[in-house]
């Protein structure tokens, strides 16, 4: 148990070194706080974007309150210092936020309070902040402070008395409400005034007479103490020690990492991994100085803004860690960032990439212009983290390491060969590349137990990133029960997005024929562990090229082949249903979605000749039925595929029975296009 701690605990100042590294490197010299200054906190829609600043009047005898306004830029989000909100129970005090309420409630108060704890008590700028809450605040009876709409004129003066009285529930409660109303109060004058729409308003901020409070120098250290939580100089939690990431030896480190976001679920911070079972025990596990929690909050945020990807629902952020100390400029450490997340955001969808080029014209030359060796590749290790975030809380789901930049780079290469094959064999289409979003939509989640159900997807994912095995008969239960939720149209509480009504057939069969080529794909990677159908491909009479070399590249063994074949044949008899105005084939009615073992598929066998026989269309089968006959009988004594191999099997030759007509359709049209 203590060597399992120590190796865990060695992995975790290993990744964080590897991180720290990075924010040293993208730190600026001079204003620190000019690091952690964020983006709007929503994209803009194409709409003008403005920041409204509370301009409060303290100048002379007059009080009172107006309304500024700032279209967003960067130059703006730094001169207001937009550095988000405090996430939890931490409190509120920064004077720029996208929550008016927090300005009309705790933030002014909080920040008050922490100039005194730092013992700011003489500065202007606690005189500012102490005149405010003075002059403009009302405390309610529980003692809690809020902006007064009434002081202000912008309200009858008891506007906070008939607030608390109307609002019900305990005292807490209720201030929050008071709160509310305050903030609305305030919203509808200042948006009146300015003649603004409550969605052109991102962020809101604290002025008093013209002048940003949020840019004076005493508000930077509040900032940063907060940031830096009990490491910051002066910190009552902090102690002289040696920092677990840098190793040297400082005046200021601790163990409160508050202040991380994402890092912080790596270091065992509960009191019950402490040494004596208290927060003094921590001083002989894992420390910090303040130097480095800052270049961890930096590098935390660069990956948020330009490391942070998507494939389905799924959010992940691509570490680097670096195997020396490089020697790396800022601005080159961010352009090969910039190529990197271009990469394996490729890797996640690459139909993305696909539409960013335009076209097929050239399509190879792109690919390998795109895949051209990067600076630092073999000098680098990245770690895909990947989680859930909600309003509070960071769930990390799994942390990959130590992945090389090839590894994205073979992936990448591979997945074009497989849909050069499959086009080769299936018609040309798009669906045949396969990356991660591709992957996401052949493995159905139940949405209501996403962090139980993604297991299964990242248990894909971690296999393709780390090389590790993945389970054939997993994969093919997966795409047995994908396949009947299209067939029953069950979408609802899953991840598969149902198609327009009449092609469900259609798409159901475009989604076996890619999980076939991720099988395909999976072995050819040598990940595939099981899978004794897929070993062989046999020399068979009667069928067409086109067929033979499907069967060939799907490896597809004897019994695989037999139901393919009897798949196949489901098709036709399906298609003479389909011209007889049947809407839903019956055919497809005979194939039982949660498994069929041997007896049922001789049954189905006997049904399946007899309906042959009765659309007439037996005479132009009887060479492939009596080959996959000959195949069934000849394993029939010790049939060697399990219940959802066989459904899996028999629905991949009804889907390549249905691919090959639409490509014939397509070729034959092509051809009259050229003679005409």
């Amino acid at each position: 148990m203590v060597c399992c701690f120590k190796k865990k605990k060695q992995e975790v100042i290993v990744l964080l070194e590897a991180v720290a590294l990075v924010g040293r490197t993208l730190a600026r010299d001079g204003d620190p706080i000019e690091d952690l200054v964020l983006p709007p906190p929503r994209p803009s829609r194409g709409d003008k974007q403005y920041l409204v600043g509370l301009n409060f009047l303290m100048a002379g005898t007059k009080r009172g309150l107006s309304a500024d306004m700032v279209e967003i830029d960067p130059a703006v989000l730094s001169r207001y210092r937009w550095v988000g909100n405090n996430v939890g129970n931490r409190p509120q005090f920064f004077l720029t936020t996208d929550k008016l309420e927090y300005l009309a409630g705790p933030a002014l108060p909080n920040l008050l309070a922490a100039l005194q704890g730092m013992g700011r008590l003489e500065t202007g700028f606690h005189r500012k902040i102490a005149f405010l809450v003075e002059t403009y605040f009302s405390t309610l009876p529980d003692g809690t402070y809020v902006l007064d709409p009434g002081k202000i004129g912008l309200a009858e003066r008891d506007f906070l008395q008939h607030a608390w009285d109307g609002s019900s529930g305990k005292p807490r409660e209720r201030a929050k409400k008071v709160i509310q109303a305050a903030a609305g109060e305030l919203k509808r004058h200042l948006l009146a005034e300015l003649e603004l729409k409550t969605p052109e308003v991102v962020l809101w901020s604290v002025l008093l007479d013209g002048e940003i409070l949020a840019a004076d120098p005493s508000y930077a250290e509040v900032v940063l103490q907060s940031k830096e939580g009990a490491a910051a100089k002066g910190s009552k939690k902090s102690l002289p020690g040696v920092c677990s990431v840098c190793g040297l030896k400082k005046n200021s480190v601790t163990f409160d990492l508050a202040g991380l976001d994402f890092l912080k679920y790596y270091i065992t911070d509960k009191i019950g991994f402490a040494s004596g079972v208290s927060e003094q025990g921590f001083t002989r596990t894992f420390l910090i100085c303040a130097d480095c929690l800052r270049a961890l909050l930096l590098a935390e945020k660069y990956a948020r803004q330009h490391l942070n990807l998507r494939a389905g629902p799924v959010n992940f952020l691509v570490l680097p860690s670096f195997l020396i100390e490089q020697e790396i400029g800022r601005e080159e450490l961010e352009g090969w960032a910039a190529k990197l997340q271009a990469r394996v955001g490729a890797l996640s969808s690459l139909s993305g990439w696909l539409e960013s080029i335009g076209g097929r014209g050239g399509l190879e030359k792109e690919l390998e212009d795109f895949l051209l060796e990067l600076p630092y590749d073999n000098l680098a290790l990245l770690n895909f983290l990947f989680y859930q975030k909600s309003q509070s809380e960071f769930r990390v789901l799994a942390l990959v390491k130590d992945v090389a930049p090839s590894r994205i780079t073979h992936l990448l290469r591979h997945s074009y060969r497989v849909a050069t094959k499959g086009e080769a064999l299936l018609g040309a289409d798009r669906a045949w590349w396969l990356d991660l979003t591709r992957i996401y939509q052949l493995i159905p989640i139940s949405e209501g137990r996403r962090g139980v159900e993604h297991k299964k997807l990242l248990y894909i994912y971690e296999a393709l990133l780390d090389q590790r095995p993945v389970s054939y008969h997993f994969l093919v239960e997966q795409f047995v029960a994908l396949a009947a939720i299209y067939h029953t149209g069950g979408f609802t509480g899953t991840n598969i997005h149902p198609p327009a009504p009449g092609y469900e057939e259609l798409e159901m069969g475009h989604r076996m024929l890619q999980a076939n080529l991720l099988l395909m794909f999976m072995r050819e990677e040598q990940l595939l562990e099981g899978g004794m159908s897929l070993n062989g491909a046999p020399e068979l009479e009667g069928l067409s090229g086109e067929m033979q070399d499907y069967l060939r590249e799907m490896k597809y063994g004897e019994p695989a082949t037999a139901l393919f074949l009897l798949g196949y044949l489901m098709n036709q008899i399906g298609r003479r249903q389909a011209e007889a105005g049947y809407r839903q084939k019956p055919v497809l009615e005979k194939i039982n979605y949660a498994g069929m073992p041997w007896g049922k598929v001789m049954q189905l066998t006997n049904i399946v000749f007899s309906q042959l026989r009765q659309y007439d269309i037996l005479r132009y089968n009887e060479g492939l039925f009596a080959t996959m006959k000959r195949l069934l009988d000849a394993h029939r004594k010790k049939w060697p595929l399990s219940p959802q191999e066989n459904v899996f099997f028999i629905l991949s030759g009804y889907a390549y029975a249905s691919r090959a007509a639409i490509k014939a359709r397509e070729e034959n049209a092509s051809e009259n296009n050229a003679s005409a």
